[in-house]
């Protein structure tokens, strides 16, 4: 097996857990499988974002009855999957870093595979896409449409999964992060110079129902198109420059027509200051939104410089 010819080197997993109190045993000894048969150098970190049910403590307990390199983290309030995943990257140190789902329809044995395909595609980013997601239609069908929405700023995440391994270069935006964050794909991508998929077998869900109920998942997807991503001052930057274009052709249009035919000037000088001044202030919206749109870059530090290596001497 490919992972038996793996160097030694260390790797950091991060799974984030919210109510999964029925299913931490069993993932704790899936976990412990894998590490005994890898040649990884493990160590794993648990964010438990702020469950209602005894979760955090169930962990510790699996944990502490186990043989694994762990730390685990408690938030005192639910902030959400994505930030709980961010800080966990934050945590790490090692120069692998995996994140994966605590509901057991992630395989570890899989992310050999993941490794395999970063290191012989030398990808900074490698995720783990599903030959037949195991998730409910309405949950399905909520993912592809703000796939769909978000392709319009000319990203495409049809590939994104929460099964993904990175180098740690993709996440140093998040060491020493406090503030939440709703969308992480939009750091990860941004940081990764190049990046790769492979097919893995998303499992049915074992134990238990999704956290993610309908309504959440509605929020979540408004948070993320409005809100938390740049796609909106992208469509207004580029609306407003697109509008401007034609309102600025079809005044242009008008003089021509008043010139070559000698249309009635007060028809003419109307259609051509609306058209003109339209275009004009749509244009004006573009710029500024573009503008807006580099500030909330740099807010949320997306534009940070990653640098691949570094050599000293002395």
């Amino acid at each position: 097996m490919f992972w038996l010819h793996l160097p030694l080197m260390k790797i950091d997993i991060v799974i984030p857990t919210y109510n999964s109190e029925a299913s931490v045993e069993i993932l704790i000894q899936r976990l412990e499988e894998w590490n005994q048969a890898t040649n990884f150098q493990t160590h794993f970190i648990f964010i438990d974002d702020a469950s209602s049910d005894n979760t955090f403590n169930k962990l510790k307990q699996s944990l502490s009855n186990s043989k694994l390199s762990f730390e685990v983290h408690g938030l005192h309030k639910n902030q959400g999957q994505h930030t709980a995943v961010a800080l966990g990257l934050g945590f790490s140190s090692a120069n692998l870093v995996v994140t994966m789902d605590d509901d057991l329809q992630h395989n570890p044995f899989e992310i050999e595979r993941l490794y395999q395909k970063l290191i012989e595609g030398n990808h900074d980013l490698v995720y783990g896409t599903y030959a037949s997601k195991k998730h409910n239609f309405l949950r399905n069908l909520g993912t592809k449409a703000l796939q769909f929405f978000l392709k319009l700023t000319d990203r495409d995440y049809s590939m994104v999964t929460s099964f993904r391994i990175m180098k740690k270069e993709v996440c140093s935006c998040f060491k020493n992060r406090k503030s939440k964050v709703y969308f992480i794909e939009e750091f990860l991508l941004n940081a990764s110079a190049s990046c790769g998929t492979v097919t893995v077998t998303h499992h049915k869900r074992e134990i238990g129902e999704s956290n993610y109920s309908g309504m959440r998942l509605v929020k979540m997807a408004v948070l993320i198109l409005l809100i938390h991503s740049s796609f909106p001052l992208k469509f207004i930057s580029r609306l407003g420059v697109f509008l401007s274009l034609i309102f600025f052709g079809i005044g242009i249009y008008y003089i021509r027509q008043k010139l070559l035919f000698n249309v009635e000037l007060g028809y003419t000088s109307i259609i051509v200051s609306i058209f003109f001044s339209t275009g004009l202030i749509l244009f004006s919206l573009g710029t500024i939104g573009e503008y807006i749109r580099k500030i909330w870059l740099n807010n949320q530090h997306l534009d940070l410089i990653v640098f691949k290596e570094n050599e000293f001497n002395g």
